[in-house]
Formats: C-alpha cells, structure tokens, sequence
C-alpha cells in the first residue's frame, strides 16, 4: 500500500513546512515536494498555497486533511494487527474436548463449574 503522499501531506500540514515535514519523515525535501505536486495533479486541486516559505493548506486540502489523517490512521492500524498476526504475538486459541474430558482435567477452569458446558469449537 502506498500512501506516502498523503503521509508527507499530514506531516506538511502538521508542520506548515516543507522541509520540516521532510526532516520529521527522513526523507529529502524535493522528494516530499513531487509526491504533493503529482497528488494535486491526481486529485485536480491545489491543495496546499505556497508564498514566501509560508506554507499553509486550501480550503480543498483542510478538508482533504480529515480523510487523510483517517487513512494514514486506519493504514497504520491495520499494519500493525498484520505485523502481529505474522508473528503471532496476539491471537486466540481454541481447544475443542469432549465435555467428559473437560469436566475430568479442568473442574473449575476459568471460572466454569463443571456442571456448565464447555464450550466446543
């Protein structure tokens, strides 16, 4: 998933600058101006006004802002839960026994008397 434009536009609105949403995202400045250049060209807008190393967003990208503060949100989150799904450091395991067994080996598991079903996967 490639989200970087939208990434370096947060950063440059959280910022108000160009060379500061670089330096907080390590990666050079006229690589951070491009992505904006070519998402204004995709999106048919000009999102951010440029005046005398004064940096400050459109109309059009202060609505823009909200989603894409969204996306990077939603992006990242869903990384994170597939980055833990791969090492499986979060997750659920189910045992599935017969309710004989269960009352045998665990009586009072978890809190379940042995009276109330297990329950079976």
């Amino acid at each position: 998933m490639d989200i970087k434009p939208l990434r370096y536009f947060v950063a440059i609105a959280k910022t108000a600058s160009f060379t500061k949403a670089a330096q907080q995202l390590s990666v050079a400045q006229p690589a951070v101006s491009m992505a904006i250049k070519k998402l204004e060209a995709d999106l048919g807008l000009t999102l951010i006004h440029r005046a005398d190393r004064h940096v400050g967003l459109t109309d059009e990208g202060k609505r823009l802002l909200v989603h894409a503060e969204k996306i990077v949100q939603a992006t990242d989150d869903a990384l994170l839960e597939m980055g833990e799904l791969q090492g499986l450091s979060q997750g659920e395991v189910r045992v599935g026994i017969p309710s004989m067994l269960g009352s045998y080996y665990f009586p009072h598991f978890d809190g379940v008397s042995p009276q109330i079903p297990y329950h079976c996967a």
